[in-house]
Parts: structure tokens; sequence; C-alpha cells
């Protein structure tokens, strides 16, 4: 993994431009945490508050899990829908009056096209009026955008890990997470079914069940407010938010050719 093999982090970059991204970022292949980057006012304006004003009560679909260690494989959350203001409150409270199974419960929004069969999702569609808030990085043509997928989390969500087939532009815009990564040639010893991975607690795993487990080696972040973390394609992401509820915008650009499973 380049820079990153030395310590096991991810390496971090300050004040990148569009040139600079090209021509030593990007080639290498590996993660890289972009900080000083303008993402606009989003960093300073999206609290609580401004989200359920700007974002108004319409429909989301979201995650509801007992826990804060979301299992995709065995779906220990259930899909349910909320105006997007409750869902917000909700999102930022450690314990809710409001619930559907329980006071601790935990929400996770992934935001989808308006048909998720054949709709990418692009937070200037889905919300236009939090999307003049954010400035996209510059590192790319417009015409080589794919989607922006908006996402908010609870306090101390964990997301399974995954991978996903296209190069990917994580915007941090509010608290502060933790990411866990590891290289396409450790995607034996993960335990994948299709793109997720059957191990969720990275930090005390259970070697019995998932003995090549010890043999990956993974590459830690964490990102504050306004950082930008770049995840070539085929890397696998694990995230864990550290604490605060979590506010970011993943952008998917076409850097290049897709690539078919």
């Amino acid at each position: 993994m380049g820079d990153s093999e030395k310590d096991g982090n991810v390496t971090l970059y300050e004040d990148v431009n569009k040139e600079r991204f090209l021509s030593e970022i990007y080639p290498k292949r590996v993660p890289a945490v972009l900080r000083g980057v303008n993402i606009g006012p989003c960093v300073d304006l999206w609290n609580t508050d401004y989200l359920c004003q700007k974002g108004g009560n319409r429909q989301v679909k979201i995650h509801v899990c007992p826990t804060t260690q979301m299992d995709f494989i065995n779906k220990n959350f259930a899909y349910r829908t909320l105006p997007f203001d409750e869902f917000v409150r909700r999102a930022a409270e450690e314990k809710h009056t409001d619930f559907f199974h329980s006071q601790d419960e935990k929400y996770y929004l992934r935001s989808l096209g308006e048909d998720p069969r054949k709709d990418v999702a692009d937070i200037r569609t889905q919300f236009p009026e939090l999307a003049d808030d954010i400035i996209f990085p510059e590192f790319f043509s417009p015409s080589q955008f794919f989607s922006s997928v908006f996402r908010i989390g609870s306090p101390g969500v964990q997301l399974w890990t995954h991978y996903d087939i296209m190069d990917n532009l994580l915007i941090q815009v509010s608290g502060r997470k933790r990411v866990v990564l590891f290289s396409p040639r450790d995607a034996t010893h993960l335990y994948l079914t299709g793109d997720k991975s059957a191990v969720l607690d990275l930090e005390n795993p259970d070697l019995e069940r998932f003995p090549q487990f010890c043999q990956a080696r993974p590459y830690t972040c964490t990102l504050e407010p306004g950082d930008i973390l770049f995840i070539p394609d085929a890397g696998q992401e694990h995230v864990e938010q550290v604490h605060d509820y979590l506010i970011r915008i993943q952008l998917e650009p076409l850097l290049q050719v897709r690539k078919e499973l």
C-alpha cells in the first residue's frame, strides 16, 4: 500500500489541489487523507437544527439497529421510513423518547435515487437545499461524475466491512470517524460474502470462526470535519464512528473505467 505500509496509518496530505492530486496522489492507488480542501460552508452550518430546517420532512428510508455494529450479511437491522427532520433529531440522540424498538436503537441513512433500481444517488437531486452548502473537490471533470451519496449515522455506529468497485472520495462533514482499510490483497482473509465481510468486530475478532483474519493488515485513519478520504476501487473499508453523529458525502467519480465483477 505504498506510503501507508510504513506504519499502518493512511498517509495525510494537506492543502491538496487538482494538479497535486492527479500527479502525486491518485497514481499511487493507495488510500489518502486530504486535509485543507475547501468543501464549502457545510462544515460550519450543518448542525441538527439547520439540517432539520433545510432538509424538511421528506420521507427517507433508513436502517434501524439495536446495536452499534451493523451486520449486512445477517441483517441485524430493519428498514424503516421517517421524515428526514425526525430522523436527524433521532440520529443525534444517545437515548430516544420516540423509537421503533428500544430507546438505545441506532440509525443510519444512505440516500438513494428516486427509483433505486435505475437512479443513482445524488445529493444535488435528493437534497438540493443542502447541496448548495457543498463544494465538491475539483479533482475530476463534471463528465466523470457518477454519484454523491448522503450519509448520516447515530453516535458510535459501525458499518460492515465492504468494498466498492469504483474510486471513492469520502467527504467528512460533521463528527469524527475512524476508518479501517484493507488492501485488496487481503480479500481472501476477510471472509467475504459478495462484497461484504462476515468479520464485524475488527478490534476483537473471533479467530476460532475467522482464523485467517489475523493475516490481514489494517490501515487506519481518523477523519476530522472537512477531511476527504480517497479510497481506490476495490479497497476494503470498515467505518467506526468515534463520537458525535456522523455526516458525510460519498463521491464516486469515474476516474477510471468502471470494473465489472
